[in-house]
């Protein structure tokens, strides 16, 4: 543990400064917009709702009868501390010595708009700091998606280009909207992110229901083409009976209501064939089933999330490999300063025992802006059962969005 204390300090001081900043912020005035009053729904004696630090909206930098152009960047700028035990080597150290580095996690820019008619918007969305996981690592290019609001009331739209499929609640959440520092191992193990394809979705249900439902390439985005024959289908449906729960892991959203969401979402991908070699044993048709239910309240939330994922490679016998992972945050000082835990965990395959991976963690988070300017931290432990290795980091981040 003395490996950690230099770093530790940092981050208690950093933890118990946020809380007497936020305590001292919670009795002046904000920089928000003024509290709305208490709806009718919400009774004579609710109380108004807190008020929210404004996330910056994007910058508009042109608009016109023919359309409009807004401009959003995003970055993070992180340090992390690792410590791996005795049995593992970090590089450029010693077995079990740990490892301190500084790096730009994030810097994206983005530019949304529409043209012709408010119906027809697109997005385009650049990363340069290095490609995310499921993008290319040949160009900057994240997301260009042209949509059609089809239905010109969101109930049917039509998006063509490269951008997410819609597979995981918590990949779909964008990275600058967690509550920890990054998606954990069950995300990046079982969501692909980014394709290229087209994919139909809307609302519907007087809004408590959103479908989507796609069809793309099934290889790495930005592709030139497609690897094989077959394409990748996605499906995702999911119900929210008290109002949009939206896609962002802290609750800033409830007031005197709960808010509460539950999915369902599939995937099909067969990728053999799509190697050099046909007797490539690393491709495989894939099917993944999963479901995730989030909560929130007066400053709490809850997400969980279950995939079931069964896996037939190019020679071999079939085999599955299901996980989840679950996450609870709340604000100690509500909309400044929260508190979160995650846990997670999955099999690799039913072929064999004790080859569990897991992740457990803790995380801090100030929100000067909402997500628009905010200082995190967080501490996990990552544990492999199949070579019994355990590894420690403790991670601190600034994020500015602008």
């Amino acid at each position: 543990m003395r490996r950690f204390w230099p770093v530790l300090a940092v981050f208690l001081a950093f933890a118990g400064g946020a809380a007497a900043a936020g305590a001292a912020g919670a009795d002046g005035a904000s920089s928000g917009p003024p509290a709305p009053e208490a709806t009718p729904e919400a009774g004579p004696e609710a109380t108004p709702a807190p008020e929210v630090p404004r996330t910056p909206p994007p910058r508009k930098l042109w608009e016109s009868d023919e359309g409009g152009l807004y401009l959003m960047n995003r970055v993070q700028t992180r340090f992390t501390h690792t410590a791996p035990d005795e049995s593992q080597r970090l590089s450029g150290m010693e077995p079990g010595e740990a490892k301190g580095e500084f790096r730009i996690r994030r810097a994206k820019t983005e530019i949304t708009g529409w043209v012709w008619k408010k119906e027809l918007t697109f997005e385009l969305q650049l990363s340069w700091a290095g490609p995310e996981p499921g993008a290319s690592t040949q160009t900057a290019l994240e997301d260009l998606v042209l949509t059609w609001d089809a239905s010109k009331n969101g109930t049917f739209e039509v998006s063509v280009g490269q951008f997410k499929v819609p597979l995981g609640r918590q990949e779909m959440t964008s990275s600058g909207r967690l509550q920890f520092l990054d998606r954990d191992l069950l995300t990046f193990e079982f969501t692909r992110g980014r394709d290229i394809g087209v994919q139909v979705g809307g609302r519907v249900a007087d809004g408590k229901v959103e479908y989507l439902a796609g069809i793309f390439n099934g290889n790495a985005a930005s592709r030139l083409g497609n690897d094989n024959g077959k394409y990748q289908y996605n499906a995702r449906v999911v119900f929210e009976p008290w109002g949009s729960v939206g896609y962002s892991e802290s609750d800033f959203e409830s007031t005197e209501r709960p808010l509460f969401a539950i999915a369902g979402q599939f995937e099909h991908n067969d990728q053999r064939r799509a190697g050099s070699s046909l007797s490539d044993i690393s491709e495989y048709q894939t099917v993944i089933w999963g479901g995730d239910v989030v909560f929130k309240y007066r400053g709490f939330s809850a997400f969980a999330e279950y995939f079931a994922r069964e896996r037939t490679p190019q020679r071999g016998a079939a085999f599955r490999s299901d996980g989840f992972h679950a996450q609870a945050g709340y604000f100690l000082v509500r909309d400044r300063f929260e508190a979160a835990l995650r846990y997670a965990t999955w099999d690799p395959t039913d072929a064999r025992d004790g080859d569990d991976q897991s992740e457990k963690g803790l995380a801090l988070v100030y929100y000067f802006r909402k997500h628009g300017l905010k200082l995190g931290g967080d501490f996990r432990r990552l544990e492999d059962d199949f070579d019994g290795t355990e590894t420690d980091e403790l991670r601190l981040q600034l994020q500015v969005m602008f």
